[in-house]
């Protein structure tokens, strides 16, 4: 259960190692987390500041606006991720695994300077940077794995494939092209300019690597290196994108090559232009999707026509976007464009652990560990995990665990499930940031279904 595995700290979550002592064969029938988390909002802080006076520190329900500089300078982050096993493809016999899951991971971030602007109103003569970023990665894992036990020591590999589905980042057109300006003599003005990247089909590959000692019957060390070289490339020579592009780009808003071009303008809003001017003259939005060009020469069309209707930008970067609203797929794909190539980063990660069972079926397991990236809700900080697990009442194993990383970050989670025969049932629960619900800034909830036997 990826939500309990704070909790759950064995090496089932990580250690490529552990299905040495597996006999037998086991399946996942279902299985699925779900998470989201940002970097502000939790119910205990909604409370703090609900019906709170930010201006007058005389007021007993003064609640000082300098606890938000911190989020002006950072600006707001929400993160939502996804993860799906594919029915009946999470498998282990004996010392041999295999797995299929299916992972979505979205993040947006908005800039810092919309929390001042709601806190401080508009402030005179003050520029507001509006830039902002968002992404989202769909892809799969696929994995082989064997393990071997040699007297008191396992080893285990698992080779894993990343098939990349669908790719998108929303981003700025360019450095300082996205602001708004208090200006106390005009008035005010602003505009913003975005770029959405799309891309569809990506490849990649990641080994896991772990070893395990069983220093007693009792006592066992851990150490996993798990999605080594893990990169996902998103380009135009893997599987889905010579198979299933066209079923998937039917499903996309943006066509191959294509990009989305979004701005806003505002110019110059004060008391004079709101009676004599209309809103639309004042406040102009564009969306429309575009193709990007590295050279002038690369464009089969009369430029200055083009630039004269409006359908070719010049960007500050040096490229340019050419309106594609009118232009078939055929001719777009005539156009001599090179595939952008992006790439995810699949973070590598590093585990070190020691489990420890005691009397009356209760375990106690700790962790030390570290990402080499934070892509993908992974981060660089060291985390210290420990947790208990509970065999001890018949049929339903129970664990409790948290987690401490590098500025004290605290992390919490519990699972529990029950046994039918051959049925296992199990769901966990994550708090992000807190160790109790009302303190989280973050929730992640799982649930599996797998049928085990030794019968085979």
């Amino acid at each position: 259960s990826n939500a309990s595995a704070i909790s759950y700290n064995d090496f089932r979550s990580s250690n490529a190692a552990v299905s040495s002592n597996h006999r037998g064969l086991s399946v996942k029938i279902v299985g699925f987390n779900m998470g989201f988390d940002n970097n502000f909002f939790s119910i205990s802080k909604y409370n703090d500041i609900n019906g709170k006076n930010f201006d007058d520190s005389t007021d007993p329900n003064y609640y000082p606006k300098s606890e938000f500089d911190d989020l002006i300078n950072k600006g707001l982050q929400f993160n939502l991720n996804s993860a799906f096993n594919v029915p009946f493809s999470d498998i282990v016999f004996n010392n041999i695994s295999f797995h299929n899951r299916l992972y979505s991971f979205g993040n947006v971030g908005l800039p810092g300077s919309l929390v001042k602007l709601v806190l401080y109103g508009n402030e005179s003569n003050e520029v507001y940077n509006l830039d902002g970023n968002s992404t989202i990665n769909i892809f799969s894992e696929n994995a082989i794995g064997y393990s071997r036990k040699i007297n008191n020591l396992s080893y285990g590999i698992r080779l894993k494939y990343l098939q990349g589905l669908a790719y998108g980042e929303l981003l700025n057109l360019s450095n300082n092209s996205s602001y708004f300006v208090t200006d106390t003599t005009t008035g005010f003005m602003g505009q913003a300019k975005y770029l959405i990247n799309q891309a569809v089909g990506g490849s990649g590959f990641a080994i896991d690597l772990g070893l395990i000692y069983h220093k007693s019957s009792n006592l066992t060390y851990g150490i996993s290196i798990n999605n080594l070289f893990g990169k996902i490339y998103w380009d135009d020579d893997n599987i889905t994108y010579n198979s299933l592009r066209d079923v998937i780009e039917r499903e996309l808003p943006l066509r191959h090559n294509e990009k989305q071009y979004y701005t806003i303008l505002l110019d110059t809003l004060n008391a004079m232009n709101i009676v004599s001017t209309s809103l639309d003259q004042i406040y102009i939005t564009e969306s429309f999707a575009v193709v990007e060009f590295d050279d002038l020469l690369n464009i089969p069309f009369n430029i200055d026509s083009l630039f004269n209707n409006g359908d070719l930008i010049e960007t500050e970067n040096g490229s340019y976007l050419l309106k594609t609203q009118h232009l078939s797929s055929e001719i777009i794909n005539s156009f001599d464009l090179k595939t952008q190539v992006y790439i995810t980063d699949y973070p590598t990660n590093l585990n070190v652990s020691i489990k420890k069972d005691f009397e009356e079926n209760i375990s106690l397991c700790t962790s030390l560990s570290t990402s080499f990236s934070n892509a993908l809700r992974n981060s660089e900080r060291w985390q210290l995990s420990t947790g208990l697990i509970f065999n001890r009442f018949k049929n339903t194993p129970i664990t409790f665990g948290f987690s401490v990383s590098e500025k004290g970050r605290i992390n919490s989670g519990f699972s529990i499930g029950h046994k039918l025969g051959p049925i296992l049932f199990n769901y966990g629960l994550n708090f992000k940031d807190a160790i109790f619900l009302q303190s989280a800034k973050g929730i992640d909830f799982s649930f599996s279904l797998i049928f085990k036997t030794h019968k085979i």
